[in-house]
């Protein structure tokens, strides 16, 4: 069987709902895409969205273990047959006709790591389903810098990485949050993706007490969080003086009394 030019991973954790919305913004796109879903917990809906939205070449698996996307996603990767791979929550969703533009790109054609375009959606979660309030576009031209080494800085489904260049990479498992930005921070240290003037992906938010998310940016301030905030500098070093004082500037003002030779 022929390699496919697309993998997309999409970890899920009991919400059918939203992962359907997923499903079929990636079964809309006008060109051939490999699925795999995998769900870290039994759940009857899940695995009927999967049943009716999935073909017989992609894969859906129910796996054992802790809970997490990290764990999912490292076995994705292990299946992962194309030749370039990308993540997508299972919350969020891909603007149509996304990966043939994707695939249109000079810099994707030669085989290089990219970032795209994408657009946050706010909403309500209804035990219904999803109220929709607003949506912006967002222009991520020029977003990536070496600034990425302080804070995240591109949301993880506008990254399409090739294969080849994951080769050994896993997502911690240990991690209680920006398990996405310390695989995006081991990624760069291997390549610096380009930007490409792509609209991918639909990020949807929920910004009152409906949200369903699991792990979020409002946990930022947890001292678990921020213990991993440091165990992300202390594994990917700053590589200049500059961004090591300014990490030391992000941990002073979170009340974590640091040095540059720290970080």
């Amino acid at each position: 069987m022929a390699e496919p030019e697309v993998t997309v991973i999409i970890p899920t954790h009991r919400r059918a709902l939203l992962l359907r919305r997923a499903l079929v913004s990636v079964k809309q796109q006008p060109a051939a895409v490999e699925v795999i879903v995998i769900s870290d917990a039994t759940d009857a809906e899940t695995d009927r969205a999967c049943a009716e939205l999935l073909s017989a070449d992609d894969i859906y698996i129910r796996r054992n273990g802790d809970p997490g996307p990290s764990a999912s996603r490292n076995l994705g990767l292990m299946l992962a047959r194309g030749r370039y791979i990308l993540f997508l929550d299972d919350d969020d969703a891909w603007h149509p006709d996304f990966i043939p533009a994707l695939l249109a790109q000079p810099a994707v054609q030669q085989g290089l790591a990219v970032y795209a375009n994408g657009s946050v959606v706010t909403e309500r979660r209804r035990p219904e389903g999803p109220e929709f309030l607003s949506e912006d576009r967002v222009d991520m031209a020029g977003r990536l810098t070496p600034g990425v080494y302080i804070k995240n800085q591109v949301h993880m489904s506008c990254f399409a990485f090739p294969r080849a260049l994951l080769t050994g990479l896993e997502f911690d498992v240990f991690m209680r949050a920006y398990e996405d930005w310390d695989f995006m921070l081991a990624v760069i240290n291997r390549q610096i993706p380009v930007h490409v003037p792509v609209l991918a992906s639909r990020i949807f938010e929920v910004k009152d007490a409906t949200t369903d998310r699991r792990g979020d940016s409002r946990q930022a301030n947890d001292y678990n969080v921020v213990i991993d905030y440091l165990y992300v500098y202390r594994r990917h070093p700053a590589p200049t003086p500059e961004i090591a004082e300014r990490r030391v500037a992000l941990m002073t003002g979170l009340g974590i009394p640091v040095t540059p030779s720290m970080l």
